[in-house]
């Protein structure tokens, strides 16, 4: 649903909701998950017992004379892994506040910008915790963005012919300060929420295992290159115990990678030496204010690094030239 408005100055305003809801979306299924009702025996599903597939099976863990109880529990025990790697059963929602205003080309400026205000849930995109409830598993998407703004505009200096001064100006005038126009593009936007892993010792064989929250929050505040050895509190998280599921969800919503503050900037000049000829010179910058963009931190509970972020994600300010020919 979106409403429109046109204001002074040959601007448009524009305000708008989009609501997406998907279902029976594809994802990984591990059927040959143990139930979790079996976590209570504990270190007994290691202990090894008779085989009875002994001399029906020839390769793998169930060809010896003893195997894992946990083994003989599973809902197929004939079978080791089993994935429906192109199952469905996942789910998507995404709520979006959208707002944009433009403005065309009139008196040598035009400008463009919208701002997003959004979230996305997902179940299925990773592998779940516990395949008989996937939907303990709900959480914010790899790909949610809180907040979103791309601005651009154009702006034609009024020097030179055809431009508000300097119409009737000499040649060599011309040359010299007719023709210029400068360039932007701004995009700023939120980091991208974290997994906090953890090794997997819950022993039923299901795919994967979160980490332990302690009840409260990871998140710190301050300027991300004070926070490069400490991105987060990573004492509130910590590796669960053997037989048990990690309580700290798949995606932390609070907690986010380094978000994106990057302006491109252009200044382009335009020659005539002919009529029917035009030359337009290009500098281009990128990532003009050379402005890093970290990495994410390690998301580890059992690394030595974890919370640290060691790497940079975007690429340095880079300058380029050209020329074009337009006849």
């Amino acid at each position: 649903m979106t409403v429109q408005r046109e204001l002074p100055a040959q601007v448009l305003f524009e305000i708008g909701y989009v609501g997406t809801r998907g279902r029976e979306l594809a994802l990984e299924r591990y059927p040959n998950q143990l139930d979790p009702r079996h976590l209570a025996l504990g270190s007994r599903l290691n202990q090894l017992v008779d085989n009875p597939f002994l001399g029906v099976l020839a390769r793998g863990i169930l060809a010896g004379p003893r195997v894992r109880q946990a083994q003989l529990l599973r809902p197929f025990p004939q079978f080791e892994e089993l994935v429906g790697a192109r199952d469905t059963g996942g789910s998507s929602w995404y709520n979006g506040l959208l707002v944009s205003g433009r403005k065309r080309m009139s008196h040598g400026i035009e400008f463009e910008g919208s701002y997003t205000f959004s979230k996305t849930l997902d179940v299925g995109e990773d592998p779940v915790q516990n395949e008989y409830d996937r939907l303990a598993s709900r959480a914010v998407a790899a790909t949610d963005i809180t907040h979103r703004t791309v601005m651009s505009f154009i702006y034609e200096l009024p020097f030179g012919k055809r431009r508000h001064w300097g119409s009737d100006a000499p040649p060599a005038v011309e040359w010299l300060v007719g023709g210029w126009q400068i360039n932007g593009i701004a995009s700023i936007q939120s980091g991208t929420p974290l997994t906090i892993s953890a090794s997997n010792t819950a022993g039923i064989f299901n795919p994967r295992t979160s980490a332990n929250n302690n009840g409260r929050s990871g998140r710190l505040t301050g300027p991300a290159q004070q926070r490069l050895e400490r991105w987060f509190d990573t004492g509130v998280f910590s590796q669960p115990d053997p037989f048990t599921f990690g309580a700290a969800g798949t995606r932390i919503a609070n907690l986010r990678a380094d978000g994106i503050r990057n302006f491109d900037l252009s200044l382009f000049k335009e020659f005539r030496p002919l009529e029917k000829m035009q030359i337009q010179f290009r500098l281009e910058a990128l990532n003009a204010f050379n402005t890093p963009q970290f990495a994410g931190p390690n998301t580890s509970v059992t690394s030595t690094a974890f919370g640290q972020v060691t790497a940079q994600a975007n690429a340095p300010r880079q300058l380029q030239f050209g020329l074009k020919f337009l006849w």
